[in-house]
């Protein structure tokens, strides 16, 4: 709706509600069209976020077997070989925004054989390395693929082929990551340790992670990814018709010859954007303590009177990412039927009472401890599914794909500042023989930062909205 205004001798000025700013009316009440098509899409964007789970999840297993068979005397820190990852990370993030630039020229399948092949390549050369200098160099060819396609794309390709169910769908997409990271466990925790304890070493290990890799990422992106819907004469799920787009939809009650959102050069003059940004990292860094941190701290060798056994490391794990893929689709669904903040504060709550409750947990060995850590990568969940989204919600689809790829660094960002100060800490802070001890009494903590995030995203989103409102209304004179 909208309101006119202005005193006597003035033009009125066109005001558009933020309510009006938010409907765009697509059609959406009609029934969708089905086509297998959707689901195809929709299966090959998992498929490349189990690749991306497998870096982000997977590698943290390498780093103490690397250590060890590398440096046994020792010379070199824990925390300088986890910086491997950290320079794999800061690479992808200089790429994410040139990806958001290259995916309206090329393509989101493109990037993905693409970029899924440079960090296959960069992942089975990784495990060729023979020190510092060949892990670092492999690291950043890695990094500038994953940059470009998986820890990216499928993102993008929900955002273009759903309008209807948009939270439910990507919920589901990055569940992927944790299925990403039970694969890893299952296969690392048994294929890693040193051949002369019945293993097949690091160096065979990481040649099957990057197979596994280049399985999930290239086969689904050739066979199942399309770009768009209207490429194979679809429309968006959800939309009236092929063609209904940016172009041509109405919001509220006025026409306008865009969609509602922010162009890339507006919302990097924006204040709300960078504080966006400041929460979407500390996001990664609150979710580092899991997707990173917590095989780094418990798939160590057995803890005297803990009750700690790799056998129990890696079930802890799997239990974390099961907790994590179940949680996504329910906050996805959350999202869709109350809102962003408020999905954010149950989910984080349950999280903040279950980190808590870990952080008194004596022994691992505790039956209890399954349900806790289940709950806790429940809370994780909102790391990878959230920004997307709030993207959207805060600056609109107008040039979503270059915005979310500046925005989309900030995870990757968080992770990576993350994976180096709990490395730090661990080192430091906990018994060099119990760095469980750190993990737990980080997490009965962890719900102070939960507090500060999700009020940073109440006031970034609505700041963004109302960005919209005042765009729109300029629309609306011309």
């Amino acid at each position: 709706m909208t309101e006119m205004s202005g005193g006597a001798g003035e033009q009125p000025v066109q005001r558009v509600s933020e309510a009006a700013v938010m409907t765009v009316r697509t059609g959406s009440n009609s029934r969708p069209k089905r086509s297998p098509r959707y689901a195809l899409v929709t299966i090959g964007a998992v498929c490349a976020q189990i690749s991306a789970g497998i870096v982000l999840s997977g590698l943290s297993m390498f780093i103490d077997r690397i250590r060890a068979d590398l440096w046994p005397d020792g010379q070199t820190s824990r925390a300088q070989v986890q910086s491997v990852y950290t320079v794999l990370l800061l690479v992808a993030i200089a790429m994410m925004p040139i990806a958001g630039r290259l995916i309206g020229r090329w393509g989101g399948r493109r990037l993905l054989l693409i970029g899924g092949t440079i960090s296959s390549l960069g992942l089975a050369a990784m495990s060729t390395a023979q020190g510092m200098g060949g892990l670092y160099a492999f690291a950043i060819i890695t990094g500038l693929g994953f940059g470009m396609s998986v820890n990216y794309v499928p993102v993008i390709l929900v955002n273009s082929w759903f309008h209807k169910h948009k939270g439910v769908i990507m919920g589901v997409t990055v569940a992927g990551t944790g299925l990403g990271g039970i694969l890893s466990s299952l296969v690392f925790t048994n294929t890693n340790q040193p051949v002369s304890e019945g293993g097949l070493g690091w160096r065979a290990s990481m040649l099957i992670g990057a197979g596994l890799y280049a399985f999930f990422c290239l086969v689904p992106a050739w066979l199942l990814v399309v770009n768009k819907p209207s490429d194979v004469g679809l429309p968006i799920y959800g939309k009236a018709a092929v063609g209904v787009d940016v172009a041509t939809v109405r919001v509220g009650e006025v026409p306008v010859e865009q969609v509602p959102g922010l162009r890339l050069g507006q919302a990097l003059r924006s204040g709300w954007f960078w504080l966006l940004y400041a929460m979407v990292t500390l996001l990664g860094v609150f979710c580092a303590m899991g997707q990173i941190t917590q095989p780094f701290f418990i798939n160590q060798q057995t803890y005297p009177g803990s009750g700690m056994t790799p056998g129990l490391a890696g079930t802890l794990m799997t239990t974390q990412m099961v907790g994590l893929i179940m949680a996504k689709p329910v906050l996805g669904w959350l999202i869709e039927a109350i809102g962003m903040v408020k999905a954010m504060i149950i989910l984080m709550a349950i999280h903040g009472v279950a980190g808590y409750l870990l952080g008194t947990i004596v022994y691992p060995a505790s039956g209890w401890i399954f349900l806790v850590i289940g709950l806790v990568g429940a809370g994780f969940a909102v790391g990878s599914l959230t920004p997307p989204l709030a993207c959207g919600l805060a600056f609109g689809q107008r040039d979503y794909a270059s915005i979310y790829g500046v925005l989309g660094s900030a995870y990757a960002l968080g992770l990576a500042i993350g994976s180096v100060l709990w490395s730090i800490a661990g080192t430091i802070a906990a018994d060099p023989d119990q760095p469980w001890q750190l993990y737990r009494e980080a997490m009965k903590w962890c719900w102070l930062l939960s507090i500060v995030i999700i009020t940073g995203y109440l006031f970034a989103i609505r700041g963004g909205r109302r960005a919209q409102c005042r765009l729109q209304s300029e629309l609306t004179l011309n």
